[in-house]
């Protein structure tokens, strides 16, 4: 957390009453009888109709651009002149320069080309240029459509000029003769919109209308197309132009949960993208050549074998005979388009085995694809000098195709290995060893059907075959026909039976291959430890263990269950340390045995014990072990049965609770799955825009972040102004006793960065209320991590130079994640500061332990970052 966290935010809405409760104002109309079903309706009806008209009341520009549009576009659609003495739709290069119709660079951005593309561009203008407009006013988003636009059109115009004239390898886009396309006024107008916002909504928007541009040029590679790409970098200046903040360039820091997300993305944009485009067919893009992969090769077969006379039928028979063939491949390539989008949502999961899966995918398409273009390398030098000796310039831009074809799905393979670490969460060995047994299964099973329908319709295939032809040829069953190249096959079906044999192997393999990955990716089983997480979840909730113990049931721990005793101890080993996410838990965890026990454990395994974070309670079970202790941090706790805000020094409490009051601002007590959609999206927005404004990586261990609010046990306490917005945003673990929720820690702390002071402390404020209210015990507001308020508890000389390391790195920090400002924000609530320990057996352990929490803290840190802080450790300027 940061220095952020100490202020707050807010902004109006009246309070919000319970019916009934006390202090309830009561609505006339409920004593009256319920209104007949369709006054009901009516009503429902006009509320609809009213909130329509609100919304269209406020984007004039975006209405009056889509009944421009609309209107254009089916009257083109019926003719192409007007009557008028002048083509409105001559939008061409020629048409502009040459004849001069110099209003085709604006009316090129204003119709449609077709049906399909005015239905699919009608919902882009409402929803992106409306939002656009809500975002930046009507004027600047004209200004963005068409002033942007205009601008994308000449620059456009003079990038295919030299494309035809210079750049004849490089097959950018089709020429300009027609470019209809609004869809570049939609990318000017959002990327001129992100000026105009968060830090977060900013990188989502340029990101995902880059994304949007650029799959257009490269797979489709119109013209218009071209102008929408081009759309990206004019859009930007535009909002920068027009008032939108000029923020530097830097490196934006994304949360695991965002990576992810843009991780997930590229996997099924890199996977459903060339099989979309096999589906379309080919155009003019950079990677237009994937919709080679739409061909049968049986077709293309047919017609050699034809032609060589390798066959005694007509060859008009056989034509007949292949009708349905093109739609067999079509469903069979809709299979690894499926498996590839389980494989993506995996990803977003975080399973790393979705990731490599998604690597080997790559891996093959760019293989598959260089065989099939014949990409190989023996045949790589010589394709430059056989570049300069092809005929026509159309041949050596489709070279330049083939070779970016084979190497973008390495590229995207190389890309999800470096982002590897985002992607943490492993799979079981016997999942992995189910996947693997079900699709050698799979393919076993198709192989033999093929083998076995072929040799049994023997003489519906040409030409003549044998069984060692049929095993030769089994592996290409198995792929999807539009793989395989045709000059490599040495027979074809003939007949509607022989092509069920050929093409059905490739539906088996198809469902079992989808079935295991989404089995794979699914199943909760799947990730380890997750029946040790089930179990400790329900030690824990029987009770027992410190305000840390509801850490222990986050990803990445794992569990120690004492054989003797109902206790628990959650750990994750880095190098040879093991350690622990606070002390035992579990309704037996103050038994000191259960200590000893864990530590022969440990000792089994060859690990060193370092108990992280734990209270004075459970430091007593070492007292006759002789290990060191060293105080880690402060935890600051409140009583909320003694919780009042009267005095003096509750002052600034006060203050804060009555600012927000005032401005409308309301407190909701929840939990993840009792919110809504748009109040989730806000929180996530909240906590993105904290973490990109951070130089350094997401931390974890025992600092919760996005992905952990999720629980349903976790309460988050809500701040909500007048018009539904969240301002700000708190998450508290529970603590169990014996009887259910004895305690709350707090842990996630989020608000809008564009708030006033006050709302954190309204939030804390009101949760206390709401515990006092609930019978609470107690209320952790948590221990910041390397920071505590004096010169720390009792620490062993020995100690010296682990201390002189957490000091250094929490005055490093500190600027960025504000730790220490954070303690002595929480000062305000006047709390009880107990301390939190290190435990640890010898001194010699220390290094290793030091850089253990560190790599605890951030598992991305290198070896050599980790020695680094171990040499800093070392130096004066280490020493605080």
């Amino acid at each position: 957390m940061s220095d952020d966290t100490a202020r707050s935010a807010s902004s109006p809405e009246s309070p919000r009453v319970a019916p009934g409760a006390p202090g309830a104002s009561v609505d006339p109309a409920a004593t009256r009888p319920a209104a007949p079903a369709e006054k009901k309706s009516a009503s429902r009806f006009d509320r609809t109709a009213s909130a329509i008209g609100r919304w269209a009341r406020r984007r004039p520009a975006t209405i009056a651009l889509t009944l421009v549009i609309a209107a254009l576009s089916v009257t083109g659609f019926a003719s192409s002149t007007y009557g008028w003495g002048w083509d409105i739709l001559a939008t061409g290069q020629d048409d502009v320069f040459v004849e001069h119709h110099w209003w085709g660079i604006f009316t090129a951005f204003l119709a449609a080309d077709g049906w399909p593309s005015l239905i699919a561009v009608v919902p882009l203008l409402l929803v992106v240029v409306g939002e656009s407009e809500r975002l930046m006013g009507t004027w600047r988003v004209l200004v963005a459509y068409l002033g942007g636009s205009a601008t994308a059109a000449l620059v456009g115009f003079a990038i295919s000029y030299a494309e035809r004239t210079v750049l004849e390898y490089v097959p950018l886009s089709a020429a300009s003769v027609d470019t209809l396309s609004p869809a570049t006024g939609v990318v000017c107008a959002a990327m001129a919109a992100s000026a105009f916002t968060g830090a977060l909504w900013r990188r989502r928007i340029r990101l995902f209308a880059t994304l949007f541009a650029v799959t257009l040029f490269l797979y489709a590679g119109g013209a218009g197309d071209l102008f929408a790409l081009l759309a990206v970098p004019i859009g930007l200046g535009v909002g920068f132009l027009v008032g939108g903040s000029r923020s530097r360039f830097r490196l934006v820091r994304s949360s695991h949960h965002e990576t992810r997300v843009l991780l997930a993305s590229i996997v099924a944009l890199g996977g459903v993208g060339p099989i979309l485009a096999g589906q379309i067919g080919t155009g003019d893009g950079l990677l237009s050549l994937y919709g080679a992969l739409s061909f049968d090769p049986v077709s293309s077969a047919d017609g050699v074998l034809c032609a060589l006379g390798s066959t005694s039928a007509p060859c008009s028979s056989t034509a007949d005979s292949l009708l349905d063939a093109h739609s067999a491949v079509a469903l069979i390539s809709v299979f690894p388009m499926v498996a590839l989008l389980f494989i993506a949502w995996g990803v977003f999961l975080g399973r790393r085995v979705a990731l490599w899966l998604a690597v080997i995918a790559n891996v093959l398409l760019s293989t598959a694809i260089s065989i099939y273009f014949g990409l190989t390398p023996a045949s790589l030098p010589q394709l430059f000098p056989t570049m300069n000796e092809l005929d026509t310039a159309v041949d050596r831009r489709a070279l330049v195709s083939f070779i970016v074809c084979a190497l973008l799905p390495l590229a995207v393979a190389v890309f999800l290995i470096v982002m590897r670490r985002h992607v943490a969460v492993r799979s079981t060995r016997s999942v992995l060893q189910r996947f693997v047994v079900t699709i050698a299964a799979g393919a076993l099973t198709a192989a033999a059907v093929s083998f076995v329908g072929t040799w049994m319709l023997r003489e519906q295939f040409r030409p003549a075959i044998s069984a060692v032809d049929i095993l030769r040829e089994l592996p290409l069953r198995l792929a999807p026909p539009s793989f395989v190249v045709s000059d490599s096959l040495g027979f074809i079906p003939t007949t509607p039976w022989a092509d069920l044999f050929w093409y059905g192997p490739s539906v088996i393999f198809g469902v079992v291959l989808v079935a295991a990955v989404a089995r794979l990716v699914l199943s909760p089983s799947a990730v380890p430890g997750s029946d040790d997480r089930l179990r400790a979840r329900a030690l824990l909730e029987q009770g027992g263990g410190d305000t840390l113990a509801f850490m222990s049931t986050w990803p990445g721990n794992s569990f120690w269950f004492d054989a003797e005793s109902r206790a628990a101890v959650a750990y994750r080993v880095r190098g040879a340390v093991a350690v622990t996410t606070g002390g035992p838990f579990g309704p037996d965890c103050d038994d000191p045995a259960v200590v000893r026990r864990f530590i022969r454990f440990c000792g089994d395994n060859g690990w060193t014990p370092a108990f992280y974070g734990i209270d004075d309670r459970s430091v007593s079970a070492f007292d006759d072990l002789g290990w060191h202790r060293l105080e880690i941090a402060e935890e600051a706790i409140v009583l909320p049965q003694q919780w009042s805000t009267t005095g003096k020094k509750w002052q600034d409490i006060r203050t804060s609770i009555n600012r927000a009051e005032r401005a409308g601002i309301v407190a909701e007590w929840t939990s993840w799955p009792e919110m809504s959609l748009s109040k989730r999206s806000q929180v996530q927005a909240m906590s993105e825009a904290w973490v990109a404004d951070k130089e350094l990586p997401e931390m974890e261990f025992t600092l919760g972040g996005f992905d952990e609010l999720a629980d349903p046990a976790v309460r988050i306490m809500l701040a909500v102004d007048g018009e539904g917005q969240i301002e700000a945003a708190t998450s508290w673990l529970p603590s169990y006793g014996p009887d259910g929720v004895i305690g709350y820690t707090l842990d996630f702390m989020r608000r809008r960065a564009d708030g006033m002071n006050g709302t954190m402390e309204f939030l804390i404020a009101k949760s206390a209320t709401t515990m006092q209210a609930e019978g609470i015990q107690f209320m952790s507001l948590s221990g910041a991590p390397l920071a505590k308020s004096g010169g720390g508890g009792h620490t062993d000389a020995e100690a010296s130079t682990i201390a002189r390391l957490l000091d250094y790195i929490g005055t490093s920090l500190e600027p960025v994640y504000g730790f220490r400002s954070l303690l002595n924000f929480k000062r305000k609530f006047q709390p009880t500061f107990v301390p939190l320990w290190l435990v640890y057996p010898d001194a010699v352990n220390l290094p290793a332990i030091g850089v253990a929490l560190v790599r605890s803290y951030i598992p991305g840190l290198s070896v050599a970052d980790a020695a680094r802080f171990v040499r800093d450790m070392r130096e004066p300027r280490a020493v605080v």
